[in-house]
């Protein structure tokens, strides 16, 4: 079993776990038959072991509960409260929330993020982070990603439509969404060289 680590902050907690790939059939073995059959439908080798990785730690966290959608189309377990998933190339994390929908990212700190930058960051956002850092560039892309989940809107533009300010020391992001645009404050922990992303509160209406 790999080592899970635990963040609480607010009514928000986050579970952590590095994926070992030696671990791949102990994973699968642990899926109920609806992921199986998802399971099956991935073709990429990584993207198969990180899918695996993320539904064993929901099974070791919560047992065999299913994870449901509202109408909304955002994710919950029954009992647990809303949840969120990621993983990148090398951890799995799994965000849970009794008091509000959460969106969470992983995301590594790569130099990827500074020559993707152009096609994400605006011209606020430049005023706060700096655009050739590996950390800010991964850390603004991770927030966007946060906020992607917490739509419950498809195609949404990561420049016009998922914005990032920060003010009084603190990160906020607003998403566009059916019935208006919505504000969240966003938290950020690094660990190591990984970052990992997600909204500390519940979305305010803003317009």
């Amino acid at each position: 079993m790999s080592d899970i680590s635990i963040i609480n902050l607010n009514a928000v907690s986050i579970y952590l776990m590095e994926i070992d790939f030696s671990y791949f059939e102990t994973y699968k073995s642990s899926l109920n038959e609806t992921e199986r059959l998802r399971l099956n439908a991935i073709h990429h080798p990584e993207k198969k072991i990180e899918f695996a990785a993320s539904r064993y730690l929901k099974h070791h966290l919560f047992g065999e509960a299913n994870i449901t959608y509202n109408s909304s189309g955002s994710p919950e377990i029954t009992g647990v409260g809303f949840i969120s998933l990621s993983h990148c190339d090398s951890h799995v994390v799994l965000a849970t929330c009794r008091e509000h929908l959460i969106g969470v990212d992983i995301e590594e700190i790569r130099q990827k993020s500074v020559i993707t930058a152009p096609r994400f960051i605006t011209d606020n956002e430049k005023q706060f982070l700096d655009q050739t850092s590996e950390k800010d560039m991964s850390m603004l892309w991770s927030f966007k990603e946060c906020l992607y989940k917490l739509s419950d809107r498809n195609r949404l533009l990561f420049q016009r439509d998922i914005l990032v300010n920060k003010r009084g020391g603190k990160y906020y992001g607003s998403i566009l969404k059916t019935d208006g645009i919505y504000e969240y404050e966003l938290h950020v922990e690094n660990f190591k060289n990984i970052l990992i992303t997600f909204n500390s509160s519940k979305g305010k209406l803003l317009q």
